[in-house]
């Protein structure tokens, strides 16, 4: 009997993880994806309760979370995985010129790769929220 192994047919694709994208900045998004090779992957309140590497399809998903996110608990965020550095640089620019409003952006790291994914925006929230005080602070 041969065992059967899951292969993750998103391995080494570029994939951008979106929560809470409203349908102009998914549609901007989507219209980015071919120039990346990118898959945009929406994230559901019910999934929230995911971990990254499961949301990726990297494992599988063994138990069901109950964790269940409002839609609009978090600003929109957006959450790259298997992109090159200069790749992230040229999205990010081209999201600028084109107006796409997601204040909450990571890249998928080793260390946040096993986080549930609710915990994830919490972090960036409080990261971002952190960082538009000290911002708002040198500029007053």
């Amino acid at each position: 009997m041969k065992a059967h192994i899951a292969r993750n047919q998103n391995a080494g694709v570029p994939l951008a993880l979106g929560w809470n994208l409203s349908p102009a900045d998914r549609g901007k998004l989507e219209g980015m994806a071919p120039a990346f090779g990118m898959k945009l992957l929406p994230v559901a309140p019910a999934d929230a309760g995911k971990t990254v590497a499961q949301l990726l399809g990297e494992v599988e998903v063994k138990a069901p979370r109950t964790l269940v996110l409002e839609p609009g608990a978090y600003p929109p965020a957006l959450v790259l995985a298997n992109f090159r550095d200069k790749d992230v640089d040229t999205l990010l620019d081209l999201m600028r010129q084109a107006q796409v409003t997601i204040p909450l952006k990571a890249v998928v790291t080793p260390a946040n790769r096993n986080w549930m994914f609710a915990d994830l925006l919490a972090h960036l929230q409080e990261e971002h929220t952190a960082f538009s005080a000290a911002k708002e602070s040198q500029t007053v």
